[in-house]
């Protein structure tokens, strides 16, 4: 009894983990979602600038489609900032600009009057996430962990392809990652260097967390530099912050050209939208979930940490495994006294 024991839960754990580590579909099934209400942030919020006037535009600077690591296609992610109170976004998929080409393209068919769409990519690696605004072609993502010198050459191809390079998410981006007890980023250049190398701003709000260090940085270089907001939207959730532009307009060209003299500000509410909504569940999900509860619980055994993806088929930080004997004895402790 003991051998068909252990049999049996080597036999759980080479299927359970596996499945629970490439095998179980994403629980929600968001290619149906729809978002029929409106929300209007300027019935209750100001400008952070309370001297800013008037504004016609209202920005999200930082979404993500299905064309990187989105949920949403961006079709979706359209009528998911319509519903939200934005009548202009930026879409930056990771490491390509077709995402937003083709939101581009179905927001001046179907919602020209409702919605700009702005053509975009984030650069992602290891050491920086940056969003190259204003760019219709990709630009190609160097080795996970770039020189400097190198993403001094993205910042001036940018430039050169009529582009803005906006730096995302510093609090993220430097937050403490345990086991290693380094930040998420390793060497995440500093906003000095950053400004040295001649990036046109930062994003001061990320979902909802307002970045106070690099605000005031931007505000002690507004000749140089400006402030963008951005949801950094994968999942359909609240929203958080718009930034606000007057722009002549409300064309891509417009609005580009408010950024690029740094005339901007936005409305900020930290508790966030409503309403918000969950999928519905794939019938998949619950057909594989099994399995792979049955692999987490193996896992249960040991910690593995893999730390933060490069978005280059890497991981910034080596793979740590840390496996608990102690458990593991007394797991075949307790099935011995049972069988027994």
């Amino acid at each position: 009894v003991l051998v068909l024991s252990i049999i049996v839960i080597l036999l759980l754990v080479a299927v359970g983990i596996p499945v629970s580590d490439n095998g179980v579909p994403q629980p929600g099934d968001y290619t149906q979602m729809e978002f029929k209400w409106t929300t209007d942030p300027r019935s209750y919020l100001s400008p952070m600038n309370s001297t800013f006037g008037d504004y016609n535009v209202l920005l999200d600077a930082h979404l993500h489609t299905t064309y990187s690591d989105g949920v949403l296609s961006p079709k979706q992610v359209i009528e998911y900032a319509i519903a939200n109170g934005y009548n202009a976004i930026i879409v930056t998929d990771h490491q390509t600009v077709e995402g937003s080409l083709v939101a581009k393209e179905y927001a001046e068919k179907h919602y020209r009057d409702q919605i700009t769409v702005i053509t975009g990519m984030e650069y992602t690696c290891c050491r920086i996430h940056m969003n190259l605004i204003g760019i219709n072609e990709s630009i190609a993502v160097s080795p996970p962990f770039p020189s400097d010198d190198e993403l001094r050459d993205v910042i001036n191809k940018v430039h050169d392809m009529g582009g803005m390079v906006i730096v995302n998410h510093i609090p993220w981006s430097n937050t403490t990652m345990l086991p290693w007890g380094d930040a998420r980023l390793p060497g995440n250049p500093t906003r000095e260097e950053l400004f040295d190398w001649g990036v046109d701003g930062f994003e001061v709000v990320n979902q909802n967390t307002f970045d106070l260090r690099s605000y005031q940085f931007v505000q002690d270089h507004s000749d140089r530099l400006v402030a963008l907001t951005g949801s950094d939207m994968h999942y359909p959730a609240s929203s958080y912050a718009w930034t606000t532009i007057n722009a002549t307009d409300r064309s891509a060209e417009a609005i580009l050209d408010e950024i690029r003299n740094r005339r901007t500000s936005f409305l900020l509410d930290a508790s966030g939208t409503r309403p918000v909504q969950d999928p519905p569940f794939k019938d998949d999900y619950f057909k594989y979930a099994p399995w792979g509860l049955i692999g987490d619980y193996f896992y249960g055994y040991a910690d593995r940490y893999r730390g933060q993806y490069s978005f280059q088929g890497t991981f910034c930080q080596p793979e740590v495994v840390d496996r608990h004997g102690a458990m593991m004895g007394w797991f075949f402790l307790w099935l011995l006294v049972s069988i027994l």
